[in-house]
Parts: C-alpha cells; structure tokens; sequence
C-alpha cells in the first residue's frame, strides 16, 4: 500500500537532518488508534518543558503487545495524521517502517546520530513505567535522552519504588534545562488527567461490533 504525504506535508519535519537549534518531545507508540490521551500528554509536555514541536514516532508492531499490527500501519499512520491535522506543533513520523528501526533504543539512537543542534526529551506516559524493564535495551535507552514521564490515570501510585523508576535514573525535581542535564535522568509531570487509553477503545469498538 502506497501512502501519500501531500495532505498532511505541514506535519512533518523541515529537513532531515535535523540542524534547527529547538527542543522536541519525541513520544513514541504503537497508536492503535491515537486518541485524546495522546494529545493530552504532548500538550502537557510542551507547556511544561518549553519544547518547540513534539514528535510521534508510529512503530509498525510492538513486541509486547499480543495484537499482531504490523499490517494495520499505514491505516494507523493515516488515522494519526488526521488526528493532529490541528496541531501544527505535532509532527507524525515514519521512521521506524523506513529504516527497520524495529526497537526504541534503535530510534533514539538513530535521531541522536542525526542531530547536531536539536535537543531531544523521551517522553512516556507512567502507564508505561510497568512494563519499560521488559523493552529491549532499557538501560540503554535512559542513556541517549532525559527522559519526561507525564501522570497517567491509575499510574502514579508506588511509580516512584517501582523497577522501571529505578532503571530511569536521578529524578529530577525541577523542569529547568532538562534538555541539558546529564543522562540518565528523568522528571515526573503531574498535571489534569485524561483518561482515554487506546486498549479502552479498541474493547468498546468490539463491543459495539459483537
């Protein structure tokens, strides 16, 4: 299937190589569908970290997900360019599928190798904080960017003893200069909840159709 990019062209990056002297959140995902819930955590992570754009990176499959989507990408990268058509500071990108940068440590690296001026903040939801000692390379990952983890609905009791907190390194207490901190290092944002998750909708959508 061949996907055309004229539609949503503002919503992708200026160049390349990224050589702009911004900061971006990159918020990664499976975003089988994206929805409300990701908006909200890239809203707050802008406000709260000053970042110029945020950058959703659309992974084709997610090991640790049962769901097998990897033929369902492009249907999920349409659908999440159409969601953001109205946030010009959202960019959705394709990295993953075109260069087989099947793991997250994979395109971390892959933007930090790229960048000469732009500065980079990983940001995940806490919900994510459960399962992040399983990912591959995890200790790696903490490594390449500061990371930004945003409160989830559910996931904020205990997140502070939990394993994957401790894979994360020094927390931070104060936002300031993230983006020049020295790895790895992490800041927690507490801000309004929104409660829409993409499990949630996938299970009302098979409701609705059984």
């Amino acid at each position: 299937m061949k996907l055309s990019f004229n539609a949503h062209r503002h919503n992708l990056p200026s160049h390349f190589h990224f050589n702009r002297r911004i900061k971006v959140g990159i918020l990664g995902g499976s975003f089988n569908p994206a929805h409300e819930g990701h908006l909200h955590i890239s809203e707050v992570a802008k406000k709260k970290l000053n970042l110029n754009e945020i950058w959703w990176l659309v992974t084709p499959q997610n090991r640790l997900k049962e769901d097998k989507i990897f033929d369902t990408y492009f249907h999920r990268l349409e659908d999440t360019k159409k969601l953001v058509s109205k946030y010009t500071f959202i960019k959705v990108l394709d990295y993953e599928y075109k260069f087989n940068l099947n793991y997250s440590y994979k395109s971390l690296f892959f933007l930090k190798n790229r960048s000469r001026t732009t500065k980079f903040v990983w940001i995940m939801g806490s919900d994510n904080l459960k399962n992040f000692p399983k990912w591959i390379r995890p200790n790696d990952i903490v490594k390449i960017f500061p990371i930004a983890v945003i409160e989830r609905p559910s996931y904020s009791q205990n997140i502070f003893n939990s394993f994957g907190a401790k894979i994360l390194g020094n927390r931070l207490m104060s936002k300031r200069r993230l983006t020049k901190q020295k790895t790895p290092c992490w800041l927690y944002i507490k801000d309004k909840l929104n409660k829409s998750s993409s499990s949630k909708i996938r299970s009302n959508l098979n409701l609705n159709h059984s």
